[in-house]
C-alpha cells in the first residue's frame, strides 16, 4: 500500500518526519512529549500520534500549549494556525508540525492545484511512519481528512488537498464514499432547509432507483441550499454526494465531527473534553 509520505502533497514535511522517526527508533527507552493547542485540530493531531506510539509500546506525555510547563527530551510540537514548514531540530530534538500550502495535483500542462495540508494530515503521516501496521493507527487513518474538513477552505472553494486525500483513502480501501441517502443516521443540521422526512423517504427508495433517478432526486433534495452563502457549494457537494464512512464506523465523518464540535463549544472544561476525545479516538478509532 502506498504510504501518505509518498504522495506529492507530503513532499515538504517528509524529510523532517523521516529524521524525527529515525531519532525515535534509535531511542525507544525515553519518553516522548506530544504538545498541541487546545483545539479540535490539535486533538485529532494528538490522537493520530498517540495511537502510533501506543501501537509501538512507546511511553509519552500529553501536553497542551501554551498552558503546560517546559518540555524536555524528544518533543512533537503541533501548530495549527500560522503556516510554515514542518521541521526537525536535531539539537533540541523537537519536530514542529505546521500547516502548509502544498501542491496536491500536478496538471498535464505543467500547472498544478495547491491547497492547505493540515497538521492533522501531517500527524497522520508521522503516525503511519512510526507504526505502519499498527491496529490503532490503521483505525484512525480515515481521520486524515478531519483537519481539512474542519478548516474553512471548503467554504471558499474546491479543496484539492482534501479531494486528493479522499480519493487516496478510497483507493487503498480505508473508506467508502457514499451519497447522503446511503448513510446511516446522518447529521442533517449541516444542510439547512433539507427536509428530514424527504431524506428518509429517499433513503428507503434509494436501492430501487437507477443512477439517473438518484441524481435527480438528490439534486431536488439539496435544492434549498443553492441560494445560501453557507454551506458553500463544494461543502454541499461533499455532504450530499461524498459522505465519508469507514468500515468500523457507525456514523460518517461529517456527522461525527459536527457532534464533536457542538459538544466542544458548549464544554465547561475544554481541556478535559479534548483529553477525553483523544482517549476515545485512540481507544475506539471513532467518536462514540
Amino acid at each position: 500500500m502506498t504510504s501518505l509520505l509518498e504522495m506529492e502533497a507530503f513532499a515538504g514535511p517528509v524529510d523532517a518526519i523521516e529524521a524525527a522517526v529515525s531519532n525515535i527508533d534509535a531511542d525507544t527507552t525515553s519518553s516522548l512529549t506530544v504538545i498541541a493547542p487546545l483545539t479540535l485540530s490539535g486533538a485529532f493531531s494528538h490522537a493520530m500520534i498517540e495511537a502510533a506510539l501506543v501501537d509501538r509500546g512507546l511511553t509519552y506525555n500529553r501536553r497542551f500549549h501554551p498552558h503546560d510547563p517546559v518540555h524536555h527530551g524528544t518533543t512533537i510540537l503541533i501548530e495549527d494556525q500560522d503556516e510554515g514548514p514542518t521541521v526537525w531540530d536535531s539539537q533540541s530534538l523537537i519536530l514542529t508540525i505546521r500547516p502548509a500550502t502544498v501542491l496536491a495535483l500536478a496538471g498535464h500542462r505543467g500547472d498544478g492545484r495547491h491547497g492547505r495540508l493540515s497538521p492533522v494530515a501531517i500527524a497522520a503521516a508521522l503516525a503511519e511512519r512510526i507504526a505502519p501496521d499498527g491496529d490503532r493507527t490503521s483505525r484512525l487513518r480515515p481521520f486524515v481528512l478531519a483537519g481539512n474538513w474542519m478548516h474553512d477552505a471548503l467554504d471558499q472553494a474546491y479543496d484539492p488537498v482534501y479531494t486528493r486525500l479522499r480519493d487516496y483513502l478510497q483507493e487503498v480501501g480505508c473508506i467508502d464514499v457514499r451519497a447522503l441517502p446511503e448513510i446511516p443516521d446522518p447529521e442533517v443540521s449541516m444542510l439547512p432547509g433539507v427536509d428530514a422526512f424527504a431524506l428518509e423517504s429517499l433513503h428507503l427508495a434509494w436501492s430501487s432507483m437507477d443512477q439517473e433517478d438518484r441524481a435527480r432526486a438528490l439534486s431536488n433534495l439539496l435544492l434549498p441550499l443553492i441560494p445560501l452563502d453557507l454551506p458553500s457549494t463544494p461543502r454541499v457537494e461533499e455532504l450530499g454526494w461524498h459522505r465519508i464512512i469507514a468500515p468500523s464506523w457507525s456514523r460518517d465523518m461529517a456527522s461525527q465531527i459536527h457532534d464533536i464540535g457542538q459538544s466542544f463549544h458548549s464544554a465547561d472544561n475544554e481541556r478535559l473534553f479534548l483529553s477525553r476525545l483523544i482517549d476515545s479516538l485512540v481507544r475506539d478509532g471513532m467518536h462514540i
